[in-house]
């Protein structure tokens, strides 16, 4: 069973019904259509440790196309749409296939598995107070490579719904209707870690940004008189800053 928090104290998160205009009005935002596809401008910046003890930063632009190709049944018969997700650095080249995952939509919410990693990246009925574990089907200590180092970037996320149903502008559309999603945003001294997405109505994610970041910055002894001003960008060692902003659909 998946457990969705919501509360209701003072100065504390309450529960505030959001009214759909129809009974589906909460699967417009990750719809599900053979066909449909989302492009996207990705850019990223990438810690990793250099020669001296310096830190490298590797910046890179690439573009993404995700399409809706095919539906399949998974083991216990529930349907799934496979994603082909293409990839270029150049918007004149050519689409290169990178990789086929899978969404879906059950009476739980909406499922996107990304390299074999399970995410609830949606409950549903929402409103404007939902909270859930949307990595309850992952190993959450689990390391990941990046850049070479390995890294744990899935601890202590806690998905909270930030808005829903309200105009945004994502780069050059302006739509009516969006979902904004804050998957995890915890810092310590070490670690920062954040992740939030928007939705669209009728189009599906339309903005991601991350930061996944390690430091032993203010690990020193003394810790440096800025360890808690220095801005993440800065003092970042090591995993990697990801924004991700739509550019093209139908």
């Amino acid at each position: 069973m998946v457990s969705i928090l919501l509360f209701a104290a003072c100065g504390e998160r309450q529960t505030e019904t959001f009214v759909p205009d129809d009974p589906a009005a909460f699967y417009s935002f990750y719809p599900l259509e053979i066909g449909k596809f989302t492009e996207y401008r990705v850019d990223s910046i990438v810690y990793d440790f250099a020669v001296g003890g310096s830190t490298m930063r590797d910046s890179s632009l690439t573009y993404v196309r995700e399409v809706l190709a095919d539906t399949l049944r998974d083991n216990t018969g529930a349907l799934q749409y496979s994603i082909e997700r293409f990839e270029r650095n150049d918007p004149s080249a050519a689409w290169d296939l990178k990789a086929i995952w899978t969404c879906a939509l059950n009476n739980i919410g909406a499922i996107r598995t990304e390299n074999n990693q399970r995410f609830l990246k949606l409950i549903f009925p929402l409103d404007r107070r939902s909270a859930w574990d949307g990595n309850l089907y992952i190993d959450t200590n689990q390391e990941i490579e990046i850049a070479g180092e390995r890294m744990r970037p899935f601890q202590n996320w806690f998905y909270e719904v930030d808005s829903i149903d309200v105009s945004a502008n994502v780069g050059t559309f302006t739509f009516d209707s969006t979902l904004l999603v804050t998957e995890v945003n915890e810092t310590n001294a070490i670690e920062r870690r954040l992740s939030r997405v928007r939705y669209a109505r009728n189009i599906g994610l339309v903005w991601r940004e991350q930061w996944i970041l390690d430091s032993q910055y203010c690990n020193q002894t003394p810790p440096p008189a800025d360890c808690n001003t220095k801005p993440w960008t800065e003092k970042a060692e090591r995993g990697y800053i990801l924004r991700q902003t739509l550019i093209g659909f139908n």
